[in-house]
């Protein structure tokens, strides 16, 4: 899959760098991320990954939205933030309720922003372990 070419993910990237200096929009974004994945059924090894990365995801962002930890590059938050927005929207390139394979394009979408913010995702959970 082109990134680049996905027109959801181009709306998707344009909603959050509207989404980007609204902290009180972001805490609504993440709670209905944490309900789409309690929602979505199955115990595939690609569900679990989606569920890790989305859950390490959602608590960097928090703790940059309460100054605890500080994400350096506004253009990772974004990412993260349109690859939230892309997983939580029904209407994407292959549509959830498609079975076996709706989810395929969300893991895509993740994997490809997961891997964009690699070097902050870990000096996250480094921050994290440091606890």
């Amino acid at each position: 899959m082109n990134i680049a070419n996905n027109r959801f993910f181009r709306i998707a990237l344009d909603r959050a760098t509207k989404l980007a200096g609204k902290p009180g929009r972001i805490i609504s974004l993440l709670a209905q991320l944490s309900v789409k994945i309690y929602n979505t059924k199955g115990n595939s090894l690609k569900l679990q990954t989606i569920r890790d990365q989305f859950n390490v995801i959602g608590r960097m962002i928090k703790a940059h939205l309460s100054g605890a930890y500080k994400i350096r590059s506004m253009r990772i938050l974004i990412i993260l933030l349109a690859a939230i927005i892309y997983f939580i929207n029904p209407f994407d390139l292959i549509p959830d309720l498609i079975f076996g394979i709706g989810l395929a394009d969300d893991l895509a979408i993740l994997t490809w922003a997961y891997s964009a913010a690699a070097e902050e995702i870990d000096s996250f959970k480094n921050w994290e372990n440091s606890l």
